[in-house]
């Protein structure tokens, strides 16, 4: 953690750093380990017609370019509309992870509540990010950066679409390298359960979730408040 005074009020405030969140996380979700596996399990399999329909573009890309095209417009139509939703409802169980609170298996489909909401905000990110990355690779991993928090807004404190995307903007400045350096190490995660095969992947991806979500919930309480303030939203409670 990186340490820092804040002169107005004279108290010490903790600021998140990579180490930390991934530390913090592998505390937590020993707690509720196996049910995180299932849960990301599930996760995988809800994913799976994603990995099936990019093996028939691979398969049909020698010659027949209707089915390569079908299954590319399936592969799009299936994520924005079922893959992506239920990655919300994921996002909302490790937010509980983070803030040390109990759950049920059945908060996975808590996106499916917020449907329109869900939906919209993946279309919009993913549009925005293809823009940064069409002008530059840049621009595009500065944005998937600063929106990383939208999908948490969304979920934990119910903003709409438009408001999460500023609020998100504004509670990651300053936090881009950490983010950054996140995404970095969780490839490296991701590596190395590949090696340990498929159990290991899954205790990798249980603990990026877990690191995510502890930075989110940091950032909230130090953040959340004042990057309301700049977007001119009422702050939800908790």
């Amino acid at each position: 953690m990186k340490f820092d005074y804040c002169k107005d009020e004279m108290i010490l405030k903790v600021y998140p750093t990579v180490s930390a969140c991934f530390e913090s996380a592998f505390s937590l979700f020993k707690k509720h380990f196996w049910m995180l596996i299932l849960i990301i399990f599930v996760g995988g399999a809800i994913d799976s017609p994603m990995w099936f329909m990019q093996d028939v573009k691979e398969v049909s890309d020698d010659g027949y370019q209707f089915t390569f095209h079908l299954a590319e417009l399936l592969q799009t139509i299936y994520y924005f509309t079922v893959s992506s939703i239920f990655s919300f409802g994921i996002v909302q169980i490790f937010i509980k992870v983070a803030r040390k609170q109990d759950f049920v298996f059945e908060e996975i489909f808590d996106g499916f509540k917020s449907y329109s909401r869900v939906f919209l905000s993946n279309l919009i990110i993913t549009l925005i990010v293809i823009i940064g990355l069409i002008l530059l690779l840049v621009p595009g991993i500065f944005l998937i950066c600063r929106l990383v928090f939208v999908p948490y807004l969304i979920m934990d404190k119910k903003h709409d679409v438009m408001e999460s995307i500023k609020i998100s903007f504004y509670m990651s400045k300053g936090y881009f390298w950490t983010v950054f350096g996140m995404g970095i190490l969780s490839f490296v995660i991701i590596v190395f359960g590949l090696v340990l095969l498929g159990f290991g992947i899954l205790i990798s991806l249980v603990w990026i979730n877990a690191a995510f979500a502890v930075l989110y919930n940091a950032c909230e309480d130090l953040h959340y408040e004042e990057a309301c303030k700049i977007v001119g939203v009422i702050p939800e409670e908790k």
